[in-house]
């Protein structure tokens, strides 16, 4: 078994590059394809599952402590307390963020 996980990372690795000819005639094999995505699905999932704390938050959505606490309060923005330290959740900031989206332009 551990064979086969070294002969797909290794699939992968090869149809990953696109200058290299052998690794795109293996990246067109469906099983191939089919690593791929898994591969990019749980490179997401890991992403997402990153908790940030407050500085953090405060940095990505140039806020204000207070700001944030607002958010916090008001169930804007779920979050997490371990020994007085309060974690969220990096999917949580990116759907708030994309649900309060705004296309139009505002003039300044």
């Amino acid at each position: 078994m551990k064979n086969l996980k070294l002969i797909g990372q290794s699939l992968v690795e090869l149809a990953a590059d696109p200058n290299d000819p052998v690794g795109q005639t293996i990246a067109k094999c469906p099983c191939v394809q089919a690593l791929l995505a898994e591969n990019a699905r749980l490179a997401e999932k890991r992403t997402r599952s990153i908790w940030l704390d407050n500085q953090d938050v405060m940095f990505m959505l140039n806020i204000s402590p207070r700001t944030l606490q607002t958010l916090r309060s008001n169930g804007t923005l779920p979050f997490s307390r371990i020994n007085n330290k309060i974690y969220y959740r990096r999917s949580d900031i990116e759907k708030l963020l994309n649900d309060n989206y705004s296309s139009k332009s505002t003039k300044l």
